[in-house]
């Protein structure tokens, strides 16, 4: 019995080398929060069909979470870890007088950020409260009066679950340094639960209001989820605002850069789904459903696999080797790009039966299965091309370089927005795809010119003490 467990004992050993297990954890829980998306897309598939109402659902969530992401986001993914890493070991902060006092330091610091990002966050959400009908005349002005109401009515329930959310987020960053990854990462399978449980208990009396409802319900157990893992982690939660210590002055300088690329996505998907509401009814609902499915092999394969090669990137760059460098982004680009290009054809041959088997039930006809299976099958050529992102931009964090990436995404948009007035106007709904893929080549593109000559510098850039490292953290479960 010895020797068959050898070859385990050897492959596992492997495995632990190149993927921490830790990202095996947070790649398990990917795939159930991706199972809790398809029984809720299902369940609005069979509930509410491709209407204008799930149409305004969609939309109540777009720029509720852009706030959420430039103000909460955008600082935590970067500099918050790294830190808060280095506060809890007294011995690294050369401030620190005696053994407890880096751990003090680390939960003020926590705190602080916590107490700030509730504090911002809730400002915002509330002048979005306010201004909610305006938003709705002038962003979504393509929808028909009473869509424009219900919008209303469904961005001001959203302003709740994204407060919560403000809060969710900081705690996932002290679970990340603390290396709690369940409790990190069950928190979106809830949240998905909770919004498919308001769908289906409320949803007949109160319609798509009932799946609002739910959303908050869900944000509540996502963040109880994390509350309850901070605490195990010995964590205390209370208010507390120190904002003139180094730590969190260094915090602000170094989320500048991620606030200038961290909305793009968000941005990015917004303005899909604006485009996708000029087409026509339903269209916009199509699209949601298809870059959640489009997302799936990026985040199982590339974002895995870039998490899983940061570490040994990093240790190369700070090792000045830059043989292992080389050798490791390749073989990461390389096999990342193979897989999900894969992917891409798996999904663009079973695109049909697909749609059919997992939303083509109740209100959703055959023809809002045609939309979707044909707006799946434009989208999948974006793939592989998303998923390069990843180990380039994973690269160039390696090297303490930022700013490459920010242009990289800069520039990817605004070719998304040139190539859509040319490309939807010939092409429809595929057309939003076409375009796209585009933005997304030339962000590649960009990247790709960045890191080839950082690469084959490795050893004159190496500087282990000139930035902290980026946390490898921040893209798990960022969307919802």
């Amino acid at each position: 019995m010895i020797a068959p467990l050898r070859p385990l004992t050897r492959l596992r050993a492997q495995t632990d080398r190149l993927v921490p297990r830790g990202a095996l954890l947070l790649s398990a829980l990917s795939i159930a929060y991706f199972a809790a998306g398809v029984v809720r897309n299902r369940v609005f598939a069979a509930e509410f069909g491709a209407s204008a109402e799930l149409d305004a659902y969609n939309a109540a969530f777009r720029i509720p979470e852009i706030a959420l992401d430039i103000l909460v986001g955008a600082g935590l993914s970067a500099p918050f870890v790294p830190i808060f890493s280095r506060l809890l070991t007294s011995g690294s902060d050369p401030s620190a007088t005696n053994d407890g006092e880096g751990p003090l330091r680390a939960e003020a610091f926590g705190q602080t950020v916590l107490t700030a990002a509730v504090g911002v966050i809730g400002v915002t959400l509330a002048v979005l409260f306010v201004a909610a009908p305006w938003v709705a005349d002038t962003v979504w002005s393509s929808f028909d009066p009473p869509t424009r109401a219900l919008y209303v009515e469904l961005v001001r329930i959203n302003c709740l679950a994204q407060l919560m959310f403000a809060a969710s987020m900081t705690l996932g960053e002290v679970l990340v340094a603390r290396r709690r990854f369940l409790f990190y990462g069950i928190a979106p399978v809830l949240y998905t639960t909770g919004i498919v449980v308001g769908a289906v208990l409320l949803g007949p009396a109160l319609g798509i209001t009932g799946a609002a409802w739910g959303a908050v319900g869900g944000a509540g157990a996502h963040l109880a989820a994390r509350a309850i893992g901070v605490r195990r982690a010995g964590f205390r939660i209370r208010p507390r605002l120190r904002v003139r210590t180094p730590e969190f002055g260094e915090f602000l300088r170094l989320m500048l850069p991620r606030m200038l690329s961290y909305p793009i996505d968000p941005v990015v998907v917004t303005y899909l789904t604006r485009l996708a509401t000029v087409i026509g009814v339903g269209t916009a609902s199509a699209l949601s459903f298809v870059l959640d499915y489009q997302f799936v092999p990026v985040q199982v394969i590339a974002i895995a696999f870039s998490l899983a090669a940061f570490p040994a990137l990093s240790t190369a760059f700070a090792a000045d080797d830059g043989t292992a460098f080389r050798r490791l982004l390749v073989r990461n680009v390389a096999t990342i790009a193979v897989l999900t290009s894969l992917a891409a054809l798996a999904l663009a041959v079973l695109a049909r039966p697909l749609v059919s088997i997992l939303l083509g039930v109740g209100r959703f006809d055959a023809a809002a299965v045609t939309l979707t299976s044909g707006l799946l099958v434009a989208f999948a050529i974006s793939i592989p091309i998303d998923s390069l992102s990843y180990p380039l931009s994973r690269a160039l964090y390696a090297t303490h370089n930022t700013i490459w990436q920010v242009a990289a995404s800069i520039a990817g948009l605004a070719t998304l927005v040139l190539a859509a007035q040319a490309t939807v106007p010939a092409f429809g709904a595929a057309g939003i795809a076409l375009a796209y893929a585009l933005g997304g080549a030339v962000k590649i593109a960009v990247l790709t010119i960045a890191v080839v000559p950082r690469a084959r510098r490795v050893g004159a850039l190496a500087s282990p003490a000139s930035a902290p490292a980026v946390s490898p953290a921040g893209s798990s479960g960022s969307r919802r």
